[in-house]
């Protein structure tokens, strides 16, 4: 049976496949996206975390096309975005304001 991060994973590479506007775009956005997933489980958001909220996942450490994924958001965040530094260093199971909102953090 295959993991929320691996499933994940492969809707990600579909969508970016589908959404992307250029095949140099598409293959520079797999291999970034192959590089985060390769690397070690995480406890907190840093780069290479792929986690979620109520209405979106996000990706960090890239930037992606605007696509969702069963119906959720789906947002590349790159650690010097403004919107990273609201997450980062959060751990699975905190809550955060994100947007008008306060949402639970689920780490894949």
């Amino acid at each position: 049976m295959y993991s929320k991060k691996v499933k994940f994973y492969r809707r990600l590479l579909e969508a970016v496949e589908l959404s992307a506007r250029t095949p140099q775009r598409k293959e520079k956005i797999k291999q970034r996206i192959q590089y985060i997933m390769r690397l070690k489980p995480f406890d907190e958001i840093s780069k290479g975390v792929v986690f979620e909220t109520k209405s979106s996942i996000f990706v960090v450490g890239t930037q992606l096309p605007d696509m969702k994924i069963k119906g959720k958001r789906v947002v590349g965040l790159t650690t010097d975005s403004p919107l990273y530094r609201i997450f980062k260093g959060k751990k699975d199971g905190d809550r955060v304001w994100y947007g008008n909102e306060m949402e639970q953090i689920s780490i894949f």
